[in-house]
């Protein structure tokens, strides 16, 4: 008889390419991991990996089942969802969720489902959606939540998971109360041209999504000091050093020194998402925790 987990072990070489991040995925030892590999050959009676360099790759055999090996295990771990459909949310419920969603959606959801849905456990873990999404493959986690600046282009997405929008973040440019334009109703980036901008890493995106918006931005952007925590972003700003752009959601805490000023340009926003494995996206449980995360992020 075939074994689940050691389809889900293939699966996990497969989606990380290494026994050794595989292995640190599922929490099992590389030997356990291994194990499970060679059960599974004895099982199909064929191949699965084949050393590559200092690494596994899989084989032709391995690769012929690999779909409907995630389909087995995706159907596996969506039973006890699907099993409850229609009752009452209950049971452990782990959401992957970025720093800023972390504090401006997932803990408020999980305050209103203390009381709402008290058979019910949101366990969050604090990560970007790219390893997120690793988890999720793997049956780590239910619901990933994802970002991105401006609206978001759905080409070529990825047939692996269901994408459910559940609002925009708005963006502000967050400047000290005695600047010009803090007296603004609101401010076009290209007007941020001649500022000396305060901006997290550009891996962040930040800084290249504001420098497409005019040529003058490319040096302000260049020049900009980083940094990854947003409340050091607003001491910046509270010592009169720069000027920043931060989203709404999640931020630190505003003293009355410096001034946020919505942002006027189209695109001045963030799209949230949550992404979920197709199969199990209409369980009950998971429609009323996007419900929840969708009322924290729009004030509902």
């Amino acid at each position: 008889m075939i074994d689940p987990v050691s389809l889900r072990v293939l699966l996990a070489v497969h989606d990380t390419g290494s026994v050794t991040r595989a292995a640190r995925l599922l929490g099992y030892s590389a030997p356990n991991l291994t194990q499970h590999l060679r059960k599974l050959e004895r099982a199909l009676k064929a191949p699965m990996v084949v050393r590559a360099g200092r690494g596994v790759v899989l084989t032709p055999e391995a690769l012929a089942v690999l779909e409907p090996a995630r389909a087995i295990v995706e159907g596996l771990e969506a039973l006890p969802l699907l099993a409850r459909q229609e009752a009452e949310p209950s049971g452990t419920f782990r959401i992957a969720a970025f720093p800023t969603s972390l504090r401006g959606i997932v803990l408020p959801a999980m305050a209103v489902a203390r009381e709402r849905y008290p058979r019910l456990e949101i366990v969050p873990t604090e990560i970007e959606p790219g390893p997120g999404l690793d988890l999720l493959r793997n049956g780590r986690l239910d619901v990933v939540l994802s970002k991105a600046l401006g609206p978001i282009d759905h080409t070529g997405r990825d047939p692996d998971h269901l994408r459910i929008r559940i609002g925009l973040d708005p963006l502000d440019a967050v400047v000290p109360a005695q600047h010009l334009l803090a007296r603004r109703d609101t401010i076009s980036l290209p007007e941020l041209a001649r500022e000396r901008l305060a901006l997290t890493p550009n891996e962040d995106l930040y800084g290249p999504w504001i420098a497409s918006h005019s040529p003058d931005l490319l040096g302000a952007v260049e020049r900009a000091y980083e940094a990854v925590e947003l409340a050091s972003l607003v001491r910046f700003v509270e010592l009169g050093l720069a000027v920043t752009v931060l989203p709404r959601m999640g931020r630190p805490h505003l003293s009355e020194s410096v001034v946020a000023v919505p942002l006027a340009d189209d695109d001045a926003f963030r799209t949230i998402e949550v992404l979920v494995r197709p199969i199990a996206a209409r369980a009950r449980t998971v429609t009323a925790v996007v419900e929840l995360l969708r009322d924290a992020l729009t004030g509902g």
